[in-house]
């Protein structure tokens, strides 16, 4: 049981380094976790209609409008309509988003490294694996 309690108690606090690493990236970035994923996706995917990027980052379309205008109002992103359908309206990630991006990824590798240094190699490969098994937990909305 001890072990179970050396785990609640770390999550907790990992809970707590993740809400202040939001709030660097707030403060640094200008934009929220939320709006580094949509740009990450359009980045990654290319250009998607707003139900699309709603569905893949599990925002509800009314929220999403709000986070899209946000990123346009920055220039991180354009809507753009479709030439096929004149009722759908892709959203295209710009340059200036994709330099946020490429700076965001920088902030994290320098975190990253500052993280291996802190931990010695055989325990930060094994930090790394529960990470990602960690990430495949299915948690129960009940």
């Amino acid at each position: 049981m001890e072990q179970l309690a050396r785990l609640e108690r770390s999550l907790f606090q990992l809970s707590d380094v993740i809400r202040k690493h939001q709030t660097v990236v707030q403060k640094r970035f200008k934009v929220s976790g939320t709006e580094v994923e949509i740009l990450r996706l359009l980045k990654d995917e290319g250009e998607k209609k707003m139900k699309d990027i709603g569905d893949k980052v599990n925002v509800k379309l009314s929220n999403l409008t709000n986070i899209v205008d946000r990123l346009e109002e920055q220039k991180l992103v354009k809507r753009v309509n479709s030439k096929s359908d004149r009722r759908s309206i892709f959203v295209h990630i710009s340059p200036k988003g994709k330099k946020l991006l490429d700076d965001y990824g920088s902030f994290l590798r320098e975190l990253s490294t500052r993280m291996k240094k802190a931990i010695e190699e055989d325990h930060f490969m094994v930090l790394v694996d529960g990470l990602e098994k960690i990430t495949q937990v299915k948690l129960s909305e009940d």
